[in-house]
């Protein structure tokens, strides 16, 4: 039962399958991305307009909110203008571009509910128009602000990685490294990580998930930068192998990471991974930790990812 059980925990699945992807897929993207593509549905099933707004770049949003307003005020005010414009009170328009802009105008102030006064409904058909017009925009601004909370209070990606891995002299091995810090002001505590490394088996015809072991894995507080060490020793599944095993074998290095976000009382879920090209040998990262001063540790996010010459063991 216990091998069976330290078998299971090496050669770990994470979700991706066994034969979904070939040789040369990259399960996780340097963004943090699950590389998956689904096909075969129709366009409704494949249409998430929730997920599109909330994860939109911020122009991109207001861009579209913009849009939409004056697209729906422009289709008002062809409807008031059809309607004939005599059914707005206050109108003084004689030409035919004046009595379109004072349709717009008297819709922008309906669907706004702001109402100056000047300009208000005179028919009937002008009042039908305005009071649809005013419960679409009344559904509309409040499906704006839900978007926009939505927006403010999803969790962003806090996390800065460094481009690349390295192969690094450690004690008298070498290791397998990487460096990241938290960007942000909010505080993360009880952060862990777990290390996967992801090749392709030949032999099998499949990718291989090992989890490793790492000179610490998980840490009280995260506040300032943590550099993920995994010692290549007997233990290690990449024990003996070189720059070409890595490029040949395909290899994927998968970072999960956890922790709670004591500032807004959430957990926080991070991942990434590095493959065979983002891997340098013979590499190791420079001093990140600048001189205190005003009695504060001050790090250089510019050097979180740099590196120097290293002679490996």
């Amino acid at each position: 039962m216990a091998d069976q059980s330290k078998r299971k925990n090496q050669n770990r699945e994470l979700g991706f399958g066994q034969k979904a992807y070939s040789k040369s897929t990259r399960l996780i993207s340097s963004e943090g991305e699950f590389n998956v593509e689904k096909t075969g549905m129709n366009f409704w099933h494949s249409l998430d307009i929730y997920h599109e707004l909330i994860s939109m770049k911020w122009w991109n949003f207001f861009g579209l909110i913009t849009l939409m307003f004056f697209s729906i005020n422009l289709i008002f005010a062809f409807l008031y203008y059809l309607s004939g414009v005599e059914g707005i009170e206050g109108h003084v328009s004689s030409s035919a571009f004046d009595q379109f802009a004072t349709s717009f105008y008297f819709s922008t102030q309906t669907i706004t509910t702001v109402g100056f006064g000047k300009l208000s409904p005179a028919s009937n058909l002008v009042s039908l128009l305005a009071a649809f017009e005013s419960f679409l925009g009344l559904l509309g601004f409040a499906m704006a602000t839900g978007l926009m909370f939505a927006r403010f209070s999803r969790p962003s990606r806090s996390l800065s990685y460094s481009k690349q891995a390295v192969i690094a002299p450690y004690e008298s091995i070498n290791a397998l490294m990487f460096r990241f810090s938290n960007k942000s002001k909010n505080q993360l505590i009880e952060a862990e990580v777990d290390l996967v490394i992801s090749y392709w088996n030949a032999d099998e015809n499949r990718r291989v998930f090992k989890t490793v072991e790492l000179e610490r894995k998980k840490i009280n507080f995260f506040s300032m930068s943590w550099t993920i060490v995994h010692p290549i020793n007997e233990k290690s599944p990449i024990y003996g192998w070189t720059s070409n095993d890595f490029k040949e074998k395909e290899i994927e290095i998968i970072v999960m990471f956890k922790a709670f976000d004591d500032t807004y009382v959430r957990h926080v879920y991070d991942r990434i991974s590095y493959v065979a090209e983002e891997v340098k040998w013979g590499k190791k990262f420079v001093k990140v930790y600048d001189d205190s001063a005003n009695g504060k540790i001050h790090i250089n996010m510019e050097k979180l990812g740099q590196t120097e010459p290293a002679q490996l063991n």
